[in-house]
């Protein structure tokens, strides 16, 4: 009787310690999860780290054979505003994102299917991807968005680089000119030089 008693007493202390630990549970939870929320609510509202220095522009040639690319200035217009975004933006635009470089990579126009440029392309799609997968995350990364942010953007910048140096002429043209100017002028100095000769 005396041990039925003991042990009614230790279940009741036992059961009100765990209702009073149920109780304190979600309260902590709940306190946690609004801490969280407003760090990642300062970290989020700040803007992406770009430095100003970072802009490629295209050569005129470049800029006229992609006029009518549809999908690049569609990820043009897309990656170029990073620029100006808060993290949250670009989290909140990261699947726009990876749909424009997608399309970018699947509509090569024939003036740019070169190796150099579909590999930038395949990079970009890489850093767009990732991008993408953080932004999704339950709980994504303040850091990790800014930095992938930041190496989309530059990775597009690369790209446009590849795109100008399409439109570039080989080493060899450079030089046949050069010999041609270098003609022109030796056969003017000579020119020059005859007439000068027959007077005297």
């Amino acid at each position: 009787m005396k041990a039925l008693k003991i042990y009614n007493v230790f279940f009741s202390i036992s059961l009100v310690i765990f209702l009073v630990a149920c109780e304190d549970q979600p309260t902590n939870t709940a306190d946690s999860e609004s801490t969280f929320q407003e760090e990642n609510a300062k970290k989020f509202s700040q803007k992406v780290n770009i430095p100003s220095n970072r802009t490629v522009s295209l050569l005129p040639d470049a800029e006229a054979a992609s006029s009518n690319w549809m999908a690049f200035i569609t990820a043009k217009n897309e990656i170029e505003r990073i620029d100006h975004f808060t993290l949250q933006e670009v989290v909140n635009n990261s699947n726009n994102f990876f749909r424009s470089v997608k399309q970018l990579q699947d509509s090569i126009p024939t003036d740019f299917e070169k190796t150099p440029i579909k590999t930038r392309l395949n990079v970009l799609l890489t850093k767009a991807y990732l991008l993408e997968t953080e932004a999704e995350r339950q709980r994504p990364n303040a850091g990790k968005i800014d930095t992938l942010s930041f190496e989309l953007y530059n990775e597009f910048n690369n790209l446009k680089i590849q795109l100008n140096e399409a439109f570039l002429k080989p080493m060899e043209d450079f030089d046949l000119e050069l010999d041609e100017r270098i003609r022109i002028q030796d056969s003017l100095a000579k020119a020059k030089k005859e007439p000068l000769k027959k007077i005297k």
